[in-house]
C-alpha cells in the first residue's frame, strides 16, 4: 500500500480560505482561535513523526468533545472547506493520493476522511494533517469512534511506515467453477507485536478481505483469454511463470497491493494453471 506525502497546506491556509464564509456567517471570532489551532497542528505533526499520535489524541480525548466551538468548526469544514472557498485546498489534498484510497489502496479517492474524527476532535476539523484521502465506501464505513487501545490504532498514511516486505496474501479457490480469492494478512516476523495487531485490526475493521475479493472477477475476465493462450502454447509451468512475472512487476511497484497478492495467489493455484480458467 503506497501513501501520499504529508500535505504542505496548513490550518492557517485553511482558515484564510474560509474567511469569506466566516465573515458571511459573522463567525470571525473563530479566527481568534488560530494560534491555538496552529499550536495543536504542530503538536500533532511532532507526535505523528515520533509514533506518539495516539498518546496525543488520548490526552485531548476528554476536553475536545466539549469544546464550545465544536458545531461551528464542523460547519466550517462542511460548508466552507468542502463546499465553499476552501474547496481548492480540499481538492489539492485529495489529488496528492495518486495511488488511490489511503485506507484500502483499491478504491478511487472521492473524499477526505478525518483520521481523528471531527465529532470527537473538533479542534482538528480543519487541520490538513488530519485529513486523509479515501474512497467513498471506506470513508462511509469508518466509524466515528475512538479507541485508546494501541492494538486498534488506525494507520496514518502521513506517518506510519508499513515497509516493503510482503504482508498481504491471497489464495485462489475453485468454487462452483469459479476462482474465488481469499485475502489475508501475515505481518512480517520482525514487526513489533502491536504493529502486527494494528495491521490485523485495520484489515478486519475496514473489511478489506471482501473488498479485495470483489475487485478480482473483472481483472480475471480481462486476462482469461491471454492465460488460455499461454497455457496452450507453454503448458501449466509456462503459464505459472508468466503470471509470476506479472506478480513480480506489480510487487516492484507495490508489494502489498491487492493485485500483487492476487497474482501470486493465481500463480500458486494448480487448478487455475492447469486450465481452470476454461471453466470460468
Amino acid at each position: 500500500m503506497r501513501w501520499p506525502q504529508k500535505p504542505e497546506i496548513s490550518v492557517e491556509d485553511v482558515m484564510g480560505a474560509c474567511t469569506a464564509w466566516l465573515t458571511k456567517k459573522q463567525w470571525l471570532d473563530l479566527i481568534d482561535r488560530l494560534p491555538e489551532l496552529t499550536e495543536l497542528e504542530e503538536r500533532y505533526r511532532v507526535a505523528g513523526e515520533a509514533g506518539q499520535l495516539l498518546s496525543l489524541l488520548t490526552a485531548e480525548f476528554q476536553s475536545q468533545p466539549k469544546d464550545a466551538d465544536k458545531v461551528r468548526l464542523g460547519a466550517t469544514y462542511d460548508s466552507a472547506l468542502v463546499g465553499g472557498g476552501g474547496r481548492k485546498l480540499y481538492d489539492a489534498i485529495k489529488a496528492a493520493a495518486t495511488f488511490g484510497c489511503t485506507i484500502c489502496g483499491a478504491g478511487q479517492v472521492s473524499s477526505l476522511d478525518h483520521h481523528a474524527p471531527k465529532t470527537i476532535f473538533p479542534l482538528l476539523s480543519l487541520t490538513p494533517l488530519n485529513l486523509v484521502p479515501a474512497c467513498g465506501p471506506c470513508n462511509q464505513g469508518k466509524s466515528n469512534s475512538f479507541s485508546t487501545n494501541p492494538a486498534e490504532e488506525p494507520f496514518h498514511p502521513y506517518f506510519d511506515d508499513l515497509g516493503t516486505a510482503r504482508w498481504l496474501y491471497a489464495e485462489i479457490h475453485n468454487v462452483a467453477g469459479g476462482a474465488v480469492a481469499e485475502f489475508s494478512v501475515r505481518p512480517p516476523a520482525n514487526w513489533p507485536e502491536v504493529k502486527a495487531q494494528r495491521l490485523r485490526h485495520h484489515f478486519t475493521k475496514n473489511k478489506l478481505g471482501p473488498k479485495f475479493r470483489d475487485e478480482t472477477p473483472r481483472r480475471l475476465a480481462l486476462r482469461r483469454r491471454r492465460d488460455m493462450d499461454t497455457l496452450a502454447r507453454s503448458g501449466p509451468e509456462g503459464l505459472r511463470a508468466d503470471i509470476l512475472e506479472d506478480a513480480d512487476s506489480h510487487a516492484a511497484f507495490d508489494p502489498n497491493a491487492w493485485e500483487t497478492a492476487w497474482l501470486y495467489g493465481l500463480a500458486d493455484c494448480d487448478w487455475y494453471t492447469a486450465g481452470g480458467m476454461k471453466d470460468i
